[in-house]
């Protein structure tokens, strides 16, 4: 199973966009989906805060390390999603 990290912070508005997506998603597929998502605070880690404090929301795919960066729709990121 594939894992996407979804690296966001508390307060991030746009973020709260993005969970919007995953739970639109979610319905959509009944629940039923290939990935795992896990929610990565950027605050809890210097260096990745570091790296994504101006970029959050971005979602990563663990197995591939391919990255998508706001801004996007809820198409573009349908697609970017594993299969």
């Amino acid at each position: 199973m594939q894992k996407i990290i979804f690296y966001t912070t508390f307060g991030c508005h746009l973020c709260e966009k993005v969970e919007q997506m995953f739970s639109q998603f979610f319905y959509e597929n009944n629940n039923q989906i290939n990935f795992e998502v896990d929610v990565f605070d950027i605050i809890d880690d210097e260096k990745i805060m570091q790296q994504y404090r101006t970029e959050i929301p971005v979602l990563k795919n663990k197995n591939t390390n391919q990255e998508l960066h706001w801004p996007f729709d809820y198409t573009t990121f349908k697609n970017w999603l594993p299969d």
